[in-house]
Formats: C-alpha cells, structure tokens, sequence
C-alpha cells in the first residue's frame, strides 16, 4: 500500500492581522489541499482551534464577522487598544496611551491592562471546554512558560486554556496559568510552529507569517525607539529560521493592517486567500515532490469550478 504522506500547517501569531489564515483556508480547501494536521500559535491557535474542530472555514469566517462588528466587541477594552495613527508595535502603543494617562495605575501598578477573564470572555466566543484531542483534525498549540523561559507545546487538555495561555500577550494580558506553568504569548518562543508541525509526524508544512514586514524605520533619536527596533530585528531574525523548514510559506502582506483592527477582518481575510491562491503552484509542487500529487490532482478536478 503507498504510503501517505501528511500535510501539516503552521500557522503563526498576529493578533487581527492573523485573520488572513481563514483566506488562506479558503484557498486550501476549495482546493481540497489536505490538511492532517496543524500546529498554531497565537491567533493561529485560535484559528486552528476552530478549524481542526469543525473544518468548514465559511462558517468561521460568518461567526468571526459577526462577532467583531457586533458592539460587545466594539465597545471592549481590547478593541481600545487600536490607534488610528501609525503602528508602532504592541509595547510602544501601550507605552503612548499610558504617557496619556489612560491606563496609569493598570498596566502600570498591575500585571496587564486586560484581566484574566477578559481573555477568556473572549475565547468563549470561538472556543469551548473540550479536550483537544476529540478535534476532527490533530492540533497543538504552542504557548511560552514565563517562569522557566522555554516552549510549551499543548496536545491534550481543554482547548479553551490552551488558546487563552497562547493568546496571552505580555502587558496585555496576565500570565495563563495551565497546571504548573504560568503561559504567556506563544509568540515569544515560537511565532510560526514549523518545527512542531514536523513533530507532529507533517512530511509537507506549509507555513503561513503573518508578522507585519520590518521596513527601514526613519532616523531614531530615542531610546525606546532604538530599543523597540532592536527586539524587532530579534523577533523576524527568529521567524525567519523558523519559516526556513517549511516546504511552502505563505506571507500575506497584512504589515500595514493595525494589530488590534479587528474590524478589517474582511479585508486581512481578502489578502490571505489573493497570497493562497499565488502560492499553490508552489503547493502543488510541494505535494509532487512528497508522493501526494496524483491524489491531490484527482481531489482537484473534483472541486473544479467551485469558488
């Protein structure tokens, strides 16, 4: 009997501009790419969470819509966070609205500026209690513990806290205590989950980034801008040897998009499917190359002509 090889997805952190994984899952599956596996961080977790659970991404995409145009969202502390002025980055936003004396005594005197059950609120509205393992697609989901600097990979155990503890984004939120580990954002240690997908048993990953692009910044003068720059050149120096593993990365150009506008989701879930669509050739050959083609190509000319 031939053997199968398995396709694997990784899908990286982003916050709002993470929304472009659900185009890319549009493209894959109108296209009937096999997913085997996935391995998320971050938004990726969430998204993955809710694929691997029911993988029918148009029904997603109708609940994730719903949801961030709907006033319980619009009116929350997090969508607050989003400026309307340039991307700075996370730690910069949060440092200009406490210079403003608006979170003064919250991010400040406290852990985070969001609590606990803020996150979780949150993911109720995507995610429940259920083991991950009774998903219809195998997931891990990768978080960071705080207190012992290394990667948390969560394979078992209720998928709401796996998320929550991946989601956690340092001043943002609280550290997610899951057992002994207190979780932060799995984006510090592993921001696209290459080299767990491949642990999972994945022979083809594909690879989907969506961190903002580093453009050369105008001159700085400060400190913090210094600083802020240089932890940048830290975090795309890891992604970039993280995607390297992967047979096919896929980068939608989201860079421009605010990290907390939610209310772009149509339009970051637009740009992940266009930048889906220019990389299944690529896809394609990938899938050659592993032994799946002729069962990829059959799967295909099946789905012709849908949209």
């Amino acid at each position: 009997m031939k053997r199968r090889f398995k396709v694997g997805l990784a899908l990286g952190g982003g916050a709002a501009r993470g929304l472009a994984h659900l185009g890319v899952l549009r493209v894959l599956e109108r296209n009937a790419v096999p997913i085997d596996l996935v391995a998320g961080t971050s938004m990726g977790a969430l998204i993955g969470a809710m694929y691997c659970a029911t993988p029918r991404v148009e029904k997603i995409i109708e609940r994730m819509n719903r949801f961030f145009t709907d006033p319980q969202f619009t009116e929350s502390k997090i969508h607050y966070l989003k400026r309307s002025e340039e991307d700075v980055g996370f730690f910069e936003s949060v440092s200009n609205v406490v210079r403003r004396g608006l979170i003064i005594g919250s991010s400040v005197a406290r852990a985070s500026f969001l609590d606990r059950e803020d996150l979780f609120d949150l993911m109720r509205n995507f995610v429940d209690d259920r083991d991950i393992r009774g998903l219809q697609i195998p997931l891990c989901i990768i978080a960071c513990d705080l207190m012992n600097s290394r990667q948390i990979v969560f394979s078992r155990g209720p998928i709401i806290d796996a998320v929550a503890a991946s989601s956690a984004v340092a001043g943002a939120f609280p550290p997610i205590k899951v057992g002994d580990c207190e979780c932060i954002d799995g984006g510090v240690v592993n921001m696209v989950p290459v080299s767990v997908a491949r642990d999972m048993g994945a022979d083809v990953v594909i690879a989907v980034n969506v961190s903002h692009e580093m453009l050369r910044p105008p001159e700085m003068r400060r400190g913090l801008e210094i600083y802020f720059r240089t932890q940048e050149i830290t975090k795309q120096t890891l992604i970039a040897l993280q995607v390297a593993e992967a047979e096919v990365v896929i980068t939608p150009p989201v860079g421009a998009i605010h990290w907390a506008d939610f209310t772009a989701a149509e339009r970051i879930i637009e740009v992940g499917e266009e930048t889906a669509k220019e990389a299944l050739p690529q896809i394609r050959q990938a899938l050659e190359e592993a032994g799946r083609f002729p069962l990829w190509r059959s799967l295909l000319g099946r789905t012709a002509g849908k949209r």
